[in-house]
């Protein structure tokens, strides 16, 4: 009877917690540069020595997990944010990207599968040795503003956001 009640009381308390976790996963929190760690910050300016650090916040991953979000802008003008864990290991590096650097073998392989998109922002994601692992696309299709993501050599594409 009390390994009944155990198993009872853990099924309760994964449903009563669930929505907690579901609230704040995603959870976006505007902070001062200033409230980075030093390593992590220091890191991250020597990724990009040259770039202007405008804005960081932190947030709760959908798997709980909490990263650091720097933003800027690289010396050629482009948008880049740079996500570390609170350990210092880089979760992934954005950088924006103009049509021209998307390699053909991507772009072909979206015009194949969704005819018609028009990217309207793109933005490689890079692995902390700053090799391309996948990109995200926002753009048009069918109408409506959607975000795609497609893996590096392009053979998987998925719709994230409508």
């Amino acid at each position: 009877m009390l390994t009944y009640i155990m198993r009872l009381i853990c099924v309760v308390s994964v449903f009563v917690m669930t929505p907690v976790v579901l609230v704040w996963a995603g959870l976006e929190k505007p902070i001062q540069l200033s409230d980075i760690p030093q390593a992590i910050l220091k890191a991250a300016q020597e990724k990009f020595p040259d770039a202007i650090y405008k804005s960081s916040n932190t947030e709760f991953e959908e798997e709980g997990t909490f990263v650091y979000e720097i933003q800027g802008t690289l010396k050629d003008g482009r948008q880049f944010e740079y996500d570390v864990y609170p350990t210092g290991d880089i979760q992934e590096i954005e950088v924006e990207f103009p049509d021209y650097m998307v390699p053909g073998a991507v772009l072909k392989a979206i015009q194949r599968q969704m005819p018609g998109f028009r990217p309207t922002y793109i933005e490689a994601s890079h692995s902390a040795s700053m090799k391309v692992v996948g990109y995200e696309f926002v753009g048009l299709y069918s109408g409506e503003t959607i975000d795609i993501n497609v893996s590096a050599d392009g053979n998987t594409i998925e719709i994230s956001d409508k």
